[in-house]
């Protein structure tokens, strides 16, 4: 009976995950995804339209209730962004054995939420909880505003002063948007001592349920630590770790589904 229970359970989550990436799906469309004894799956589709994960249109088909999204948002109101964060940012300083950032926009500034440094990391004193950082020469600043609407990217251009730091610093807003459109093609930004000299940092974004980027990642090291094909290596775990993130906190898209 237990066992029973349980496969049920697998075999519902599997039919919610497939109805979520298609949008609507048949019975016959079901049965010939996954196969299931004919019965079987007609008593468990009854049940879950009776405990509202599912909906039955008129021209019988199956869609997601609104269950679903009722108990998504009670377990991520709920959730503490730093219960999500804890232990893919540990992981990736670990694995990189470099120190890792959270930051968020405050403002007109970016501003660190944590920091993790691995024992193989360069003690700093150069970054902390809570320090400010202007967005045009961070790589988190750059990450924050990349994925900003249109209309949000204008008005973040009009009230910006690009401030030089060093000479690699963007001072020209035509330019600095051309940057801005790189880092979301390419799905990542770059520091490249813009901020000061011996400095250099990765970001990506975290994207939420609702495909808005209010936090990002970093990696910072020197420039020695980024040379050759280590770039690639670091990209890679900054990477899974935003993609960690952002599964914590209910964004899904196809590589995400698929486990990738």
């Amino acid at each position: 009976m237990s066992s029973r229970g349980c496969n049920s359970l697998i075999r519902a989550e599997k039919i919610l995950t497939h109805i979520a990436y298609v949008g609507v799906a048949s019975y016959m469309e079901l049965l010939k995804e996954f196969q299931y004894p004919k019965s079987s799956l007609l008593n468990l589709l009854n049940v879950m339209i009776d405990c509202g994960f599912l909906i039955k249109s008129e021209n019988n088909q199956y869609a997601l209730g609104i269950k679903n999204y009722e108990l998504g948002c009670q377990a991520l109101h709920r959730k503490n962004i730093f219960e999500v964060t804890k232990r893919p940012m540990h992981e990736l300083s670990l694995k990189s054995g470099l120190v890792c950032h959270l930051g968020a926009m405050e403002s007109h500034s970016a501003i660190y939420l944590d920091k993790v440094e691995s024992h193989d990391s360069v003690p700093t004193r150069k970054s902390w909880i809570g320090k400010t950082l202007e967005l045009h020469i961070t790589a988190l600043g750059k990450a924050l505003l990349a994925w900003k609407t249109p209309d949000e990217l204008d008005y973040f251009m009009d009230v910006l002063t690009l401030k030089k730091h060093t000479e690699n610093t963007i001072t020209d807003k035509k330019a600095f948007r051309e940057e801005l459109q790189k880092t979301r093609l390419r799905g990542w930004a770059i520091d490249n001592e813009e901020s000061t000299y011996g400095a250099v940092c990765l970001s990506m974004p975290v994207f939420n349920m609702y495909n808005r980027v209010n936090y990002a990642i970093s990696l910072s090291g020197n420039p020695e630590v980024y040379s050759g094909n280590n770039v690639d290596r670091y990209l890679e775990l900054l990477r899974q770790c935003a993609g960690q993130i952002s599964s914590g906190l209910g964004y899904r898209n196809e590589s995400l589904r698929k486990g990738n």
